[in-house]
């Protein structure tokens, strides 16, 4: 599959969560529920027309308004389930808009080859390790466990309170891991995928973001 399409496809499922968990709301411009039903509309006839622009900047206001306010938290069942019931079906629509994918289950063990790149670099590393460093070793376990456990769903988006050495290291311009060989690109693409649930436009499918991450893995483990 190639990236429009899968983006569409996952557009439209979000779309159609988003408007299930609307269906008691009508379409109405004087509100933020029924804007949404309108925009999630939209995007639908967009897709079905396969006229939707990618990434789509100038028609997703309402979108990006509602889902950075968090304007439609309140028809969650609790103030604890705002994000996992409709918080992160609308953050997925605007990474999707953005034409970028997103991780699924599929791409866990990939994701997993990344977290081991990093803790054999760290545990590798020619040089004295920082006591950021130090402390992200057990988080980087813990998000392994937890991932292949099924215990978390990316994206995690908040660092705190578990991975506060991971936040520490990273650094969107300049991680501290940034010297190791290949550090920068782990550290951003595990960021991404733990803390985003974003995923590298090359891994099309599982197999080759096995394949990538893989290869990798076994280029670090020979340095």
């Amino acid at each position: 599959m190639n990236k429009k399409k899968e983006i569409y496809q996952k557009i439209k499922k979000n779309c159609d969560i988003i408007l299930n968990l609307l269906k008691n709301f009508k379409a109405d411009n004087n509100t933020p529920e029924g804007r949404m039903i309108y925009q999630c509309r939209w995007l639908k006839e967009q897709i079905v027309t396969n006229l939707l622009p990618l990434p789509t900047k100038e028609y997703v206001h309402t979108l990006n308004y509602i889902s950075g306010e968090g304007l439609l938290g309140h028809i969650a069942n609790s103030k604890q389930k705002e994000w996992q019931e409709i918080g992160v079906y609308l953050y997925r629509l605007v990474v999707l808009v953005d034409n970028k994918l997103v991780i699924k289950k599929q791409y866990y063990p990939a994701t997993i080859n990344m977290i081991d790149s990093i803790i054999y670099l760290l545990n590798h590393s020619s040089r004295a390790l920082s006591e950021y460093e130090h402390g992200m070793l057990p988080e980087l376990e813990k998000l392994k466990s937890q991932l292949s456990e099924g215990k978390i769903e990316p994206p995690l988006q908040s660092y705190l309170p578990d991975y506060p050495n991971f936040r520490k290291v990273y650094r969107l311009y300049e991680s501290i891991i940034d010297d190791l060989p290949n550090g920068k690109y782990l550290c951003e693409t595990v960021a991404s995928l733990i803390f985003e649930g974003i995923r590298p436009d090359s891994w099309l499918s599982p197999e080759r973001a096995d394949k990538e991450s893989r290869k990798l893995l076994d280029d670090i483990t020979q340095l």
